[in-house]
């Protein structure tokens, strides 16, 4: 029954990847609100929204792993690093899901500049693989994603972010693209206690999918977070801890039919402390 469900899960990652072209967003905060990343800024930043980098200053490091419904042939790692300062922010990701039967692995490099005190543009450039074994082989290709960060004043962020611009070729037989993909949301802080985020997702072929997450500063150094997303509905939580310049978040989330996914993630700022 497990390989069964393995088989399952495979099979509509492998549509996800060539229907998608993205990995989902790695991150212990985002994961626990809700998988909202396009307006969220701080350490770990680059994972979800480019631009949100040169909100940061100097080196900032993260690692996560996700565990995805319990199945340790479905885990999830990434990494990333980044550093903002002049001219702009530079940073690199890797990602490997999956295990021997099947695997993907992504790595991208990103640029990002502030234009002004409210406003960044930032470009990532990636590389995509998926290989299947049983002599299905690999492939892979090239791909990119643009976004975008608003800050009007101290309470408002808005982003948005474009993956895929052009909808590359994926495979010939048959013929799979990298659709296009829209990301925007926003998020609006509370006296520096709540914040409130939204986020809407869709491409050019799948149904347009809502995120929302709500995170509270508990005390000075801890915050709790929840989260909701469709397509399909999922439940997510969890908290996250910010001792100095090192930020170690943990989430889960909870489909009815396939159950908790928890993951972690471990950030360290090697400047300035970072705030969330």
């Amino acid at each position: 029954m497990k390989w069964i469900l393995i088989g399952l899960l495979v099979l509509s990652r492998v549509a996800e990847v060539f229907g998608a072209g993205e990995n989902g967003t790695p991150g212990g905060r985002p994961a626990a609100l809700g998988r909202v990343s396009v307006a969220l800024t701080g350490i770990g930043s680059l994972f979800g929204n480019q631009a949100a980098m040169p909100w940061g200053e100097g080196w900032q490091a993260e690692a996560f792993a996700e565990n995805r419904f319990l199945m340790k042939e479905l885990c999830y790692e990434s990494a990333g690093i980044s550093w903002s300062g002049r001219p702009g922010a530079f940073g690199v990701v890797l990602s490997f899901f999956g295990f021997q039967l099947y695997n993907e692995f992504n790595a991208g490099i990103s640029y990002a500049k502030k234009f002004g005190r409210r406003f960044s543009a930032g470009v990532e450039l990636n590389y995509i693989r998926v290989q299947i074994a049983e002599g299905y082989g690999s492939t892979g290709t090239a791909s990119c994603a643009v976004g975008f960060i608003y800050r009007p004043d101290a309470h408002w962020t808005i982003g948005m972010q474009i993956s895929n611009p052009v909808a590359l070729r994926l495979t010939d037989h048959p013929v799979e693209r990298l659709p296009v993909i829209f990301r925007l949301g926003g998020g609006y802080l509370i006296a520096d206690l709540v914040l409130i985020l939204l986020e809407g997702e869709k491409d050019l072929e799948n149904p347009f999918q809502i995120k929302s997450g709500v995170e509270v500063r508990l005390t000075r150094a801890i915050f709790g977070r929840i989260g909701l997303l469709t397509g399909p509905m999922t439940i997510t939580g969890g908290f996250g801890f910010s001792l100095g310049r090192l930020v170690v978040d943990i989430a889960t989330g909870y489909q009815t039919a396939l159950g908790f996914s928890p993951s972690i993630s471990i950030g360290y700022s090697f400047g300035k402390k970072q705030q969330q």
